[in-house]
């Protein structure tokens, strides 16, 4: 840019040094007062002249500069009706105008690609300024800390909660100061080991109780049948039902351990779960139990098995109604990180908090004649669907699933 504007007063200056030049020749031949009259006079004007343009580009550069700060790219300088200097003048300053304006374009764009990148990670971001005002967060921050705003650190707990992992650290960008954190879901990890840990322990014991069990019961039916004494039947008799109910625990014990491979695909969630709910109707029609289902938006869409979820949905209500509910509850919605929540509540007789902590091993129950298979066995398929399952107890006993 500088090296077109000295291009452009060159004319100017060359003006101004013949001009000088003429004044001095005419006074070295004529020596009169006159020509230093002239001399002055000529250089006055060139001085004016050359003053004017240089005020016109500096406020020409002034104008780009402050429309280009306030994100201001919308005008052009004129390039035709002028002269031959001031349109390529006019025409570099417009070339730097668009350099300007790609130049915030592109920014622009990364700036929204780069939130886009960020509320694509599970994990919550936030960050806050040295006042603890937030300045920003993602998706997953609002989600995990169950909040529809975050305004302020006090927003946010000091330490670990409700199973998530909360981090700060202080760092200093253009001497000033701020707080990041994250925020991760232990939840789903946790599951996740969980269940793994039960899947090897089931592993074994099937196995080793299986072929323990298979020849004391062949052993007490075959005796049973050959013995004379009716204190030896009873006997053998006793021995033989005792396996079989063993048996028959050992195979809801490797139920648990074998799951068909999910058969993914996009469903619509209200059907599924219009179904459920009248199969759960069906069970509950001795009972004076109200279900009601809200599903919104009425067309979601989850990516799942079908039918295992189907399975876990409708184990679930089942539990729910045995608490002798007046009233059962099915909701789903869309999160913000666009995963699917499902939640069935029910006002019957509450959990307590210490079976709430067991409500998910496998075998624990409180009713008499329970497996204890159905919820950890719901929350294995849960978690090989990719989501998590999980119970709150206040205000109402509520399961959520989220896949």
């Amino acid at each position: 840019m500088a090296s077109e504007s000295r291009r452009n007063l060159l004319p100017t200056a060359w003006l101004a040094g013949t001009a000088c030049l003429s004044g001095m020749a005419g006074f070295c031949l004529a020596g009169d007062n006159l020509w230093w009259i002239f001399f002055a006079i000529c250089a006055l004007f060139c001085a004016t002249a050359l003053m004017r343009i240089t005020s016109r580009i500096n406020k020409r550069m002034r104008y780009v500069v402050e429309a280009t700060l306030s994100g201001d790219f919308s005008y052009q300088f004129p390039t035709s009706n002028v002269s031959k200097d001031e349109r390529e003048i006019n025409e570099t300053l417009n070339r730097i105008v668009e350099h300007f304006e790609r130049l915030t374009h592109e920014a622009s764009q990364n700036e929204v690609f780069l939130g886009r990148l960020i509320n694509l990670t599970d994990i919550g971001l936030a960050m806050a300024d040295a006042n603890g005002d937030i300045r920003l967060h993602n998706d997953a921050a609002l989600r995990l800390l169950e909040r529809q705003a975050l305004t302020n650190l006090c927003q946010i707990p000091e330490q670990a909660y409700a199973g998530l992992d909360i981090r700060k650290s202080n760092v200093t960008v253009n001497d000033r100061s701020f707080t990041l954190l994250t925020i991760s879901d232990l939840s789903r990890r946790i599951q996740a080991v969980e269940v793994e840990s039960w899947e090897k322990l089931t592993r074994v014991l099937t196995h080793e109780i299986m072929n323990s069990l298979t020849p004391i019961q062949s052993i007490a039916e075959t005796m049973g049948g050959k013995t004379t004494t009716q204190e030896a039947s009873e006997a053998f008799e006793t021995i033989s039902s005792s396996s079989r109910g063993l048996m028959q625990f050992v195979r809801n014990f490797r139920e648990f351990s074998h799951l068909p491979e999910p058969k993914m695909k996009a469903i619509y969630v209200k059907p599924l779960l219009e179904s459920c709910v009248r199969m759960a109707e069906s069970y509950a029609k001795d009972k004076d139990t109200c279900i009601t289902l809200l599903c919104f938006p009425p067309n979601l869409m989850v990516y799942t098995d079908e039918s295992q979820l189907s399975r876990v949905l409708l184990n679930i209500m089942k539990n729910a109604i045995e608490a002798n509910p007046s009233r059962i509850s099915v909701e789903a919605d869309e999160k913000a990180d666009e995963s699917v929540e499902i939640r069935i509540a029910n006002n019957g007789e509450p959990i307590d908090d210490e079976t709430a902590k067991h409500i998910f091993t496998p075998f624990f129950t409180t009713r008499e004649g329970g497996s204890g298979i159905g919820l950890s066995l719901s929350r294995r398929i849960v978690t090989h669907l990719g989501g998590t399952l999980s119970l709150k107890t206040r205000p109402l006993t509520c399961f959520s699933v989220r896949i």
